[in-house]
């Protein structure tokens, strides 16, 4: 496979750099994706995920074709659907940071035992204080991730809104949040609680103090996914998820 793609791009002249990227193509699973993602949406150049992983939900070409997709794509048959990332913003221990991801923000407890007490703002408005295993505020792409095993709904990528999904809250108000896109997710770390953690997209795992912010909203540019034929966003959602369907 590699030789054959070597041999498709010197065959078109095309040459295979580390800086300003024209097109990433990512050879792999969802975890390659999404951390390919992260590099496109940087580079501000569009991504095409072809599928060497297990299950390949956020890929767009399965193993075996994508010599053809290449090919379509160098042609400039395809078109772009745009993926809404998010901006993310934690101050802890006088230090600000930020970080973008595509599927979802996530404060989770790092001790074992002991829960987090996470108190969640939109906008200037309280929505809740939770005491939980953690909260998850994710983009219509992220709904069918982590937030979706934690009891969120499914929400259509074509969508704008985010969706805050708190994980084994010890509350009655315990429910999924639909959000508009433009909404600004404020979670603080409750000065009296142990340790927490932070995670983009399964990945970044950094430690957050007693007291730290998090902030998370809609980022002002979005990622390029490149769509050729495959299945739109039910059947792939019906034939990746569930299969025997």
């Amino acid at each position: 496979m590699r030789d054959e793609i070597e041999h498709l791009l010197t065959e078109r002249s095309i040459e295979v750099v580390d800086d300003n990227p024209d097109l990433i193509v990512s050879l792999g699973g969802d975890g390659t994706m999404l951390r390919a993602a992260h590099v496109a949406h940087a580079a501000d150049a569009p991504l095409l995920g072809v599928n060497f992983g297990s299950l390949g939900y956020l890929t767009e070409v399965e193993a075996g074709e994508e010599i053809d997709a290449l090919k379509r794509v160098l042609d400039g048959d395809y078109r772009v659907e745009h993926r809404m990332m998010l901006d993310c913003e934690v101050a802890s221990e006088g230090r600000l940071e930020r970080h973008v991801g595509l599927n979802e923000v996530l404060v989770e407890r790092s001790a074992r035992y002991r829960l987090v007490r996470l108190r969640v703002r939109v906008g200037g408005e309280q929505l809740a204080t939770f005491n939980a295993d953690g909260v998850i505020v994710a983009t219509p792409t992220g709904s069918t991730a982590y937030a979706l095993s934690a009891g969120g709904p499914i929400i259509s990528p074509r969508a704008e809104a985010l969706l805050i999904v708190p994980v084994s809250p010890h509350v009655m108000f315990s429910r999924p949040v639909v959000l508009a896109a433009d909404d600004v997710v404020t979670i603080e770390l409750d000065e009296s609680a142990p340790v927490a953690s932070l995670s983009l997209d399964g990945r970044l795992g950094c430690k957050l103090a007693a007291g730290a912010k998090v902030t998370a909203h809609r980022h002002e540019r979005p990622l390029r996914l490149i769509r050729l034929a495959g299945p739109e966003f039910l059947e792939r959602l019906r034939s990746k998820l569930d299969p025997g369907s």
